[in-house]
């Protein structure tokens, strides 16, 4: 089964798969061989197959979109309900991850979210990203209405990007562009 799901997500990486990918996401999740963690109407979970960090587990928006700029922020609000129903009752710092440009091997949004402050790690301070009340649509609304500019702001090429989320244990989260 573990060499299944690595011989798919090879598959899902050619870039034009995208389409059929989305697809298998949106309206077809039970077809994908990887035991899922937690799936509801608006994204699916899974432990991700060719895991990069401790715990890493895939969130994948159950529609068709290519990148984080087809997700609307209601997209945003429910796959982080998501991610934080995952990591309940675990103390430990989290991050959710979103690539996008050439950072993102496979052509559907996707997040990764896995244990650790790679925020820390990187050397970002709180007062360099945006605090946010995870459950606060209207900030989903502005960031993605204006993540160009917010991406030229931080002086982040749309070609090459990342949005780092890290999550603390009792303060809001803050969003980092990377």
């Amino acid at each position: 089964m573990r060499r299944l799901g690595k011989l798919l997500f090879r598959i899902a990486r050619i870039k034009a798969m995208g389409t059929f990918v989305g697809f298998v996401f949106a309206y077809c999740p039970f077809l994908i061989p990887i035991k899922k963690i937690r799936k509801n109407r608006y994204a699916v979970s899974m432990r991700h197959p060719v895991a990069a960090y401790p715990n890493h587990v895939l969130i994948i928006p159950r529609k068709i979109a290519r990148n984080i700029f087809r997700l609307s922020a209601s997209d945003f609000v429910e796959i982080i309900r998501m991610a934080e129903e995952i990591r309940n009752g675990d103390n430990r710092d989290f991050v959710l991850f979103i690539n996008g440009g050439n950072r993102q091997d496979v052509m559907q949004a996707h997040f990764h979210l896995f244990t650790g402050n790679i925020a820390v790690e990187k050397g970002l301070t709180r007062d360099t990203g945006k605090t946010f009340n995870p459950q606060d649509i209207s900030f989903w609304e502005y960031t993605l209405s204006n993540l160009r500019g917010l991406l030229e702001e931080n002086a982040v090429p749309e070609q090459s990007f990342s949005i780092l989320i890290q999550f603390e244990k009792g303060i809001n989260p803050v969003v980092y562009f990377i």
